[in-house]
């Protein structure tokens, strides 16, 4: 039996409509589930111990409903399977995923002068926290949300000296507006910012923007979608490591799987545990489970 967990706050409450489509395939090809939502689940763990009966776990929701997850959770205690289902305003960490369909997949943890958390996609010091926290805020958010947020936190924010660490070696860079840490190819609703990124080990893509302004920071985040960004090493710096470290000048937004956190200025991050995670296809659930139910 399938527990089917779903966030009826994701996609600024949009996602009932996903959730229904979902249940609907479920019923149509005779899966049998169980409903609930994660308002209601005080303890997930308890709940499957519970429920002996089910065998997989089908998660819905975006970045920010995994990011609860396995900041919640204990993951490696869960011995159903877990799959991941597209439901929210931002997929970025499935657009990894899909491709793969099943995999071993990392789990960061980012140890701040603020406090620990874990992340799955990515995390970022900088513009691209700063964009989330604009995002996040957005009473009326649509398609359009993020690039009218992204050029408001362009016009406000001020470049910091930044000191990159990637395993032992450091390098300081002047005038940076971001360092993003990526596990997961994919950041801002469908940015391909670090195309080499392998959700499946435990090195990270660094990607560090430079010796910017404000107009030339725009430009670039223009360019991230065509994939020509990693061509300009004039403004572009992209590092691969185990173990990451990033201090600043001065307090800034950060972010991890686009939750956001306020005055950080420094960062650690690496790897810490991982867990076998399936994107949810319908044609192999409907191959695979309702014949075997029939």
């Amino acid at each position: 039996m399938f527990l089917i967990i779903h966030n009826p706050l994701s996609n600024n409450k949009k996602s009932k409509k996903t959730t229904s489509k979902i249940v609907s395939f479920f019923q149509k090809n005779n899966i049998d589930f169980i409903l609930r939502s994660t308002l209601k689940i005080e303890n997930l763990n308890d709940l499957l111990n519970t429920n002996l009966n089910v065998t997989d776990v089908l998660y819905c929701g975006g970045d920010g409903s995994i990011n609860y997850l396995i900041n919640n959770v204990d993951m490696a205690a869960i011995k159903q399977n877990i799959y991941l289902a597209q439901s929210g305003s931002g997929n970025d960490f499935l657009r990894s995923l899909k491709p793969i369909h099943t995999g071993t997949i990392a789990i960061g943890e980012a140890k701040t002068d603020q406090k620990t958390v874990r992340f799955i996609n990515g995390c970022g010091l900088g513009v691209d926290a700063a964009v989330c926290h604009y995002v996040n805020n957005d009473t009326k958010k649509n398609k359009l949300s993020y690039f009218i947020n992204a050029f408001r936190a362009f016009s406000s924010f001020q470049p910091m000296t930044m000191n990159v660490t990637v395993d032992g070696v450091t390098t300081s860079y002047p005038k940076t507006y971001f360092a993003a840490i990526q596990n997961g190819k994919y950041f801002g609703g469908g940015m391909k910012v670090a195309p080499s990124a392998d959700p499946t080990t435990n090195k990270y893509q660094v990607i560090v923007a430079h010796h910017l302004n404000a107009f030339t920071v725009n430009a670039l985040f223009m360019t991230i979608y065509s994939g020509l960004h990693t061509k300009i090493k004039k403004y572009l710096t992209i590092l691969e490591g185990t173990d990451i470290q990033l201090k600043i000048d001065s307090p800034r937004y950060f972010q991890t799987d686009g939750e956001v956190m306020e005055n950080v200025s420094e960062v650690s991050v690496k790897a810490v545990t991982s867990r076998v995670l399936s994107a949810f296809d319908r044609a192999e659930f409907r191959n695979k489970f309702a014949q075997k139910l029939r």
